[in-house]
């Protein structure tokens, strides 16, 4: 019987329809049927330790379209940017809910920062590095000969890619165990601050929550290096090197947070 205010909905989520029942909050996925799994597919579960009944999704979560472009393949495939989208869903639906339920008394615009930070292509790209992910990726020669596989950009699509593959063949709960599984250890606010993609906006928001004004950024260009020190009274500041302005100012930046933190 069906649950008050449920309802079927037929979506062409993959190469073949799967019938989903969609009621508050709740998404069912009818298993899709076993297909031959091809030694690919098969190196993929060894690896992540996961079984996949459909080897098609996998395989395609994990072909980049750099791929496709330059060699094709003998069978259709779920096209990878739309994977990549559906997991971003996904990933950023499961660490909002894991953040509400461990900072109750934190604000939204702190929760805002700590899952734009868990979510950055930094965060992905290092839990896909821990994965190994990299050696699965099938990526067009010209990218992989320039060393691209291990960009922090294509991890993290390859990762956002798999999740929804991994989702249409098992459903949420398991994706929000081994998600939870390999981002716990990251849901603590003083080691996020330190991993920050965007130091410089953490460090301004804590600044103004605090003590109601901005930091303040002072840069000396000496021959290639810039060297930066960031304030926010005589006794509170950071100083730090880079190449460039914008690199130098983040290090201080984050110099700073370190310290404040």
């Amino acid at each position: 019987m069906k649950e008050p205010g449920a309802f079927s909905l037929q979506i062409s989520a993959v190469s073949c329809k799967l019938p989903l029942t969609f009621a508050p909050f709740l998404f069912i996925v009818v298993p899709m049927p076993k297909k031959k799994k091809t030694k690919f597919s098969q190196k993929i579960e060894s690896a992540l330790k996961i079984k996949f009944r459909n080897s098609d999704l996998i395989e395609a979560a994990f072909t980049h379209p750099s791929f496709l472009f330059e060699h094709g393949v003998d069978k259709p495939l779920e096209d990878f940017d739309r994977l990549e989208f559906f997991g971003d869903t996904i990933l950023n639906f499961i660490i909002c809910e894991r953040l509400y339920q461990l900072f109750p008394q934190e604000k939204e615009g702190m929760m805002s920062r700590l899952r734009s930070i868990l979510v950055s292509r930094r965060m992905l790209s290092r839990v896909a590095k821990t994965l190994g992910l990299w050696k699965w990726i099938r990526l067009g020669k010209n990218l992989r000969k320039q060393g691209e596989f291990s960009k922090d950009k294509i991890l993290a699509d390859t990762f956002e890619a798999f999740l929804a593959a991994f989702y249409f063949q098992s459903g949420i709960k398991p994706v929000q165990k081994f998600l939870l599984q390999h981002f716990e250890p990251y849901f603590d606010i003083k080691r996020l601050f330190r991993i920050d993609p965007n130091p410089k906006s953490t460090l301004q928001e804590l600044c103004q929550k605090k003590w109601q004004k901005l930091p303040l950024y002072e840069n000396v260009y000496k021959q290639n290096l810039v060297k930066t020190v960031v304030s926010v009274s005589k006794r509170i500041r950071a100083a730090a090197t880079g190449k460039n302005r914008k690199e130098s100012e983040e290090k201080a930046a984050r110099t700073l947070l370190k310290k404040l933190r």
